[in-house]
């Protein structure tokens, strides 16, 4: 065959492309069509392809998973909340797509990760919580205010990571109740990991979903990122779709509803009420004896804080029953902007 095309040759391919007579004749004129802007039905819009960055999640599938981890934002500030005996909002940051290389890169030396393994997708996943918000929920656990940022990067020792070990348990537990919207999933083998480049779960190159939780509470914030590789997400690809999605966030039907609402009657929880709050020092402490006058801070016509566990919900006046038991009655619920103040 011949490195040139003969001119009827080149008519020939011209017709075939389905262009009229007087395209033809324009666009020999002017072979690249940029002089008249001639488009034939062949001509395709150039799209850039990032073999270095391949997308192999599409665009609806991020925003289903996007859509399934809000609610898991809800349930981390539910949980973080409780933990700390504090007000912590959680959000997402972003969802993003990137290789393992550039996330395990983005990660403090020492961090505070965690390698789990989800099933049945039989894969593994990290959840790496920034030092700030770990070093918050250790302070507060020991009676601080949780404010500490920890300027100084430190490996945890083996009694903060004792209290690290509440906050992952508790942070599993949410994201098996995430997953039941798709699927149920069993969490298992959460291995605390200091050192980011010891983490080998996956090939630098691998794909990976990372979902960032932005966690703020009493003057600390920092984020929560929840990494999956492609492999482990790869079996439910195709319930990562707006249909499925839509379809399941209906919720169960009435009876499966009514079912967990008795389920929930009958757990226990623990209430508590308070009247007195004050401030003694270690020293005045020490040198308490019976029969000494404690001045507290509030007064005598306050009401009490009525607690349900470690969370103040109502004010109350007390009271005595029938029965010549004490009792409270509620007066008002604590809205959200006023927690703070009796925290």
């Amino acid at each position: 065959m011949p490195d040139i095309l003969s001119q009827k040759e080149i008519e020939n391919l011209l017709r075939a492309t389905g262009a009229s007579e007087e395209e033809i004749r324009e666009r020999l004129k002017d072979p690249g069509g940029l002089k008249h802007g001639i488009k034939t039905r062949v001509s395709k819009p150039v799209v850039t392809y990032d073999f270095k960055h391949p997308n192999r999640v599409t665009k609806d599938q991020v925003r289903t998973l996007e859509n399934l981890h809000s609610n898991l934002a809800r349930l981390l500030a539910a949980s973080f909340s409780t933990l700390r005996r504090a007000v912590v909002e959680t959000d997402i940051a972003f969802v993003d797509q990137t290789t393992y290389a550039e996330f395990i890169m983005s990660l403090s030396n020492p961090s505070c990760s965690y390698v789990f393994t989800i099933q049945p997708l039989g894969g593994p996943a990290i959840i790496d919580f920034q030092l700030p918000i770990a070093y918050s929920f250790i302070d507060r656990q020991f009676g601080g205010k949780g404010d500490k940022l920890g300027e100084t990067k430190r490996t945890l020792t083996a009694i903060e990571r004792g209290v690290m070990a509440k906050v992952i348990r508790r942070t599993m537990e949410d994201l098996e109740t995430t997953w039941e919207a798709l699927l149920k999933i069993r969490v298992s083998d959460a291995e605390l990991e200091t050192n980011p480049e010891f983490m080998q779960v996956a090939a630098p190159s691998d794909t990976v979903i990372l979902i960032a939780f932005e966690v703020s509470s009493q003057g600390v914030s920092g984020l929560v990122n929840l990494c999956y590789p492609f492999f482990t997400l790869e079996p439910v690809m195709n319930l990562l779709n707006v249909q499925s999605w839509v379809y399941r966030e209906k919720g169960p039907n009435e009876g499966e509803r009514q079912k967990r609402l008795d389920q929930v009657k009958g757990i226990e929880t623990e209430m508590k009420v308070t009247w007195g709050r004050g401030i003694v020092s270690a020293e005045d402490l020490a040198d308490l004896r019976v029969g000494d006058t404690l001045i507290l801070d509030t007064q005598a016509g306050d009401p009490g804080i009525v607690f349900v566990e470690d969370q103040p919900v109502f004010l109350a006046r007390p009271g005595v029953n029938a029965r010549g038991r004490h009792a409270v009655e509620l007066l008002r619920a604590i809205p959200q902007t006023e927690v703070r103040r009796y925290v």
